[in-house]
């Protein structure tokens, strides 16, 4: 396994992959990694190509500077993990080297609309980090094939617009959320929780699960179910920050019509914000 800091070494040993017909995949992570990212990694390599892990903790995407600051670093462990699991490539950029001219003077990538609503609408500017830095990536790499996990939905679908629009020559694979026993979504943020909140996280997912089963079988009930599932979360302390039930392909209100469906949810949990989604086939 080769870690790279350097654009010029990164794309001098990329060249030598491509000049043997490998097929390149980029799983791009913000370090801290867990069971979520190597799922991505084992698809990567399952795929027989080239895996390059980009880690970097990309600042244009956080509101809050100190959200930013907090953000858990592990670079030495995260190393070992990906050497465990056959990387081939970690790619860890500095600020300055990802944004030459700084992060107050940048060209951006933004995909307009998607990026404005639901999570967008709470975070300004999130998405347009989230685009910049994944397209500062795509330019630099060039992978056939990027991975990305389900728990943040909305980053997926805004992703794949990306993609689609700029014609990048780039399919993009994603798999299902990675979960703890719990049933707790893998994430960075989970070990900045503290020891009581941990012990309660899991029922976030466990209510958003029951609320599932109920929609699957009466999609007229989506108020009701919103309504009661706020209720449980924020009487067991979670602070609701959203919960909605769209449609999965377009994260546009649901209509009768509807099959495929998303609950997207994001809750506080003492200074931790917590994100999940179940996706529900609706059965006529």
């Amino acid at each position: 396994m080769k870690i790279v800091r350097s654009i010029n070494n990164l794309k001098q040993i990329i060249k030598t992959f491509r000049d043997n017909n490998c097929i390149i995949s980029l799983v791009p992570t913000m370090g801290n990694i867990h069971d979520g990212h190597l799922a991505l990694v084992k698809k990567a390599k399952l795929m027989n190509t080239i895996c390059i892990v980009s880690i970097f903790i990309n600042p244009t995407q956080f509101d809050q500077s100190h959200d930013f600051n907090n953000y858990p670093r592990s670079i030495k462990l995260d190393c070992k993990k990906l050497m465990l699991h056959n990387v081939d490539i970690v790619f860890i950029p500095s600020v300055s080297t990802m944004y030459p001219n700084g992060i107050n003077n940048y060209t951006c990538m933004y995909v307009p609309n998607l990026s404005e609503i639901l999570e967008g609408s709470k975070r300004l500017n999130h998405y347009k980090g989230v685009t910049t830095i994944v397209s500062k990536l795509f330019n630099l790499i060039q992978p056939n094939l990027a991975f990305f996990g389900e728990k943040d939905f909305q980053q997926l679908v805004i992703i794949k617009n990306m993609v689609y629009d700029m014609h990048y020559n780039i399919r993009i694979v994603s798999i299902p959320i990675i979960r703890e026993i719990s049933g707790l979504a893998y994430s960075s943020r989970n070990t900045l929780l503290s020891k009581d909140e941990y012990k309660i996280a899991h029922k976030f997912y466990l209510i958003l699960k029951d609320m599932a089963d109920k929609l699957r079988h009466n999609i007229h009930c989506v108020v009701n179910l919103i309504e009661i599932a706020t209720n449980q979360l924020e009487k067991i302390g979670f602070i609701v920050d959203s919960l909605y039930v769209l449609d999965s392909k377009y994260l546009t209100y649901i209509t009768n019509s509807s099959i495929n469906v998303i609950i997207l949810s994001t809750v506080w949990l003492g200074k931790i914000r917590l994100i999940d989604n179940i996706k529900v086939k609706i059965f006529k």
